[in-house]
């Protein structure tokens, strides 16, 4: 039985949820609505209808199909990996999107797609891991040795072995999971964010999830508190990120930003005010500062005392930021966007006629940076 809760009572209640238990079936999907291969000719990965990866921003089926067109003879996109520029690299993904990417090394990158598809590169190829969930994982998160994941209400763990996939639903009223993060102590959090709806604004939640065993239980965060009048405040948080041992970072619409420290157990929520009215999709931080990017082509950045908004050049959404300094940050987004950051301006990297929203960024090294999209994986840098 799933017991829902409600908000209005105390926030340091603990809700216990039924669980989902692994290990899965060893069997690797086929056929229509999951298929995945380890062929990069092989099965689709089929599109998810759901919320958090639309089926194509049109939502036109056709457009999707036809994407393979943005990687026309002669486009730059088709030329090999070489150091300063982009490139095409195949995947088992034939129709979808890559939603979220992740990795540990060159050798160890995790990327999600549509429609439950789970793929690795290894450091000469991508391949489809053995999956049977058909929830998109929005979100990815990797320790030392195991992978984790969001997607709707399922949250997941696994290794590369199909048969180490556990799950657990974890459902909140109208809620769906929109990111995971596992701290130096083991506290593992959870965040929710309400479906989006346009024009509808509804608060999120963050959550310690206290088990995977059953029974399953959470474990409220409190809101986030205004630092002038110290009131607890809800948000509508979109996005979770995690800097290890400083911080737990919550952005969303309307510039929505608060900051959880941690030390190591996770303290206090503060609310983050901020000149903007930007939705913001995607946070990336390192140290104290932290850099999101939202609607608009709005990069939002904390140098540790005040925040200023970037001069990006674009008016495209940002749906993915990541970086390795203060002075090499990269953001994508739709129409094919992809955005450097040196420390002085940002620029505009070439795509070639790839015009497709761009949803997620990982990079092992400068020179070695990952972006995954609508029927795409892209790489900068050389490959082996």
């Amino acid at each position: 039985m799933i017991l829902h809760s409600s908000r209005t009572k105390p926030r340091s209640a603990v809700v216990v949820f039924a669980a989902l238990l692994g290990p899965l079936s060893g069997a690797v999907l086929a056929g229509s609505g999951c298929a995945v291969s380890n062929d990069p000719n092989g099965a689709a990965i089929e599109p998810d209808g759901g919320i958090v990866i639309p089926m194509s921003d049109s939502g036109d089926e056709a457009s999707l199909a036809d994407a393979g067109a943005d990687a026309i003879e002669g486009d730059s996109l088709s030329l090999p990996c070489a150091a300063g520029r982009v490139c095409r690299v195949e995947t088992p993904l034939t129709i979808g999107s890559v939603a979220s990417l992740s990795g540990r090394s060159k050798d160890d990158v995790w990327a999600s797609a549509s429609r439950g598809g789970v793929m690795r590169w290894d450091g000469r190829q991508w391949a489809a891991l053995e999956s049977t969930i058909t929830e998109t994982l929005s979100s990815l998160y990797l320790t030392a040795d195991e992978t984790w994941g969001v997607g709707g209400v399922l949250a997941l763990r696994r290794r590369i072995d199909g048969s180490s996939v556990k799950t657990v639903q974890a459902s909140i009223y109208t809620l769906t999971l929109s990111g995971i993060a596992v701290l130096a102590n083991g506290d593992i959090y959870l965040s929710y964010m309400q479906p989006y709806l346009s024009g509808v604004t509804a608060p999120g939640v963050l959550a310690k999830l206290m088990s995977f065993d059953a029974p399953l239980m959470i474990e409220f965060a409190p809101d986030p508190v205004l630092a002038a009048t110290n009131q607890a405040k809800q948000l509508p948080f979109r996005a979770l990120f995690h800097v290890p041992d400083e911080a737990l970072w919550l952005v969303g619409d309307n510039a929505a930003i608060a900051r959880y420290p941690i030390s190591p157990s996770l303290g206090t929520g503060v609310v983050m005010p901020v000149a903007s009215q930007a939705d913001l999709f995607a946070a990336w931080g390192q140290g104290d500062q932290l850099w999101a990017a939202g609607s608009g082509g709005t990069i939002l950045h904390f140098d540790g005392t005040d925040w200023n908004e970037e001069e990006t050049g674009t008016r495209a959404t940002l749906r993915a930021i990541f970086g390795f300094a203060p002075n090499d940050v990269w953001a994508a987004g739709d129409e094919g966007t992809v955005l450097h950051f040196d420390g002085e301006r940002w620029s505009k990297i070439e795509m070639g006629n790839y015009r497709r929203p761009l949803r997620a960024i990982w990079g092992a090294a400068p020179d070695d940076v990952w972006f995954g999209g609508e029927l795409g994986m892209f790489h900068w840098g050389a490959l082996p």
